[in-house]
């Protein structure tokens, strides 16, 4: 939801994405007799005074769970509003640490894979984390078909190889039933590497797929659509206008675009980070840079406050060619 209410009133939390070296995520258990007690939910706590939120994450996850913080990037920014308080969770992802964490303060900790989380219970201001959590930094957006469906085929197989976790099936120039039809190898493929695919255009879903975008134009005219537990609905987004309706809609993520100029549209200009990070800032979602990016661009969309980047040219070209 976006921020409704003045950021003074809010509790400023920090709280870790922690991955061991396979990729698991460690999560501990709130004590019952604390606000939302009993469920599970990211390690760390309030800022204190005169704080950075990355010096408040390591003094909390030193007094939690008796690790020290080698290496975090901010992930995602989450406010939510109870109805005994606002809270806004910043979120990091740390990726490297010393000592063997624990519970330090009696609570019960574990090691999830990701695709476990979204069957535990969590305090409700961290869904859009668990999200934010199975997300890669990359999305491939496909580009348009030529006629050789199998060459196509190939040149994903070689992106997925490269690393590509998160693919967005877009051909508009397909009929509905080829691209259907196109779509059911794209999805075999992607998940033989266990990668997500996402389809685009026509709007409709597959059971065997990780979930629907939608246009910007669809946002506004598509009815809700029915998903199967566990699939993600995402959105393309140009404005602050745009992000407002996919709340409302209730994406899982977005794509804003363009915050640089693209080859295709060179003249338009692009709304640059400022804008993107102020943009983001907005919603409770993770927002994808889009136009103009490469993969040199990831860690700035990262330091903007979006979960990354999403480019057709910079992410299929570049590693197929």
């Amino acid at each position: 939801m976006p921020n409704t209410v003045p950021d003074g009133i809010y509790l400023h939390v920090v709280a870790a994405v922690i991955r061991d070296e396979v990729g698991n995520i460690l999560l501990a258990q709130r004590p019952a007799n604390k606000h939302q007690g009993g469920k599970w939910e990211f390690p760390g706590g309030k800022l204190e005074a005169g704080e950075t939120p990355a010096q408040a994450l390591n003094r909390e996850l030193e007094e939690e769970l008796g690790v020290t913080v080698l290496q975090a990037k901010p992930l995602i920014k989450v406010r939510h509003v109870y109805p005994e308080r606002a809270v806004l969770l910043d979120v990091w992802e740390v990726t490297a640490f010393s000592g063997e964490p624990h519970g330090r303060e009696g609570q019960p900790v574990a090691w999830f894979e990701p695709e476990q989380l979204p069957a535990l219970e969590f305090p409700p201001a961290n869904y859009p984390i668990i999200t934010a959590a199975r997300l890669p930094t990359h999305c491939l957006i496909t580009p348009e078909l030529a006629e050789d469906h199998a060459a196509f085929l190939q040149q994903l197989e070689q992106a997925l190889r490269s690393g590509i976790r998160l693919v967005q099936f877009r051909a508009k120039t397909l009929s509905a039933a080829s691209y259907l039809a196109l779509a059911q190898d794209v999805i075999t493929l992607s998940h033989s590497f266990t990668a997500k695919v996402i389809l685009n255009s026509p709007p409709m879903m597959l059971e065997n797929a990780d979930g629907l975008h939608l246009t910007s134009r669809q946002l506004w005219q598509m009815p809700a659509f029915h998903r199967q537990n566990g699939q993600w609905l995402s959105a393309s987004c140009h404005n602050e206008q745009e992000l407002r309706r996919a709340a409302e809609v209730g994406v899982d993520f977005a794509l804003l675009s363009p915050v640089l100029p693209t080859l295709s549209h060179p003249k338009a200009g692009g709304m640059g980070w400022d804008a993107f990070a102020e943009a983001v800032e907005a919603v409770n979602f993770p927002v994808y840079a889009l136009g103009g990016m490469t993969r040199c661009h990831a860690e700035m969309a990262r330091r903007s406050g979006g979960q990354g980047i999403a480019a057709i040219r910079g992410l299929w070209l570049e590693e197929t060619q």
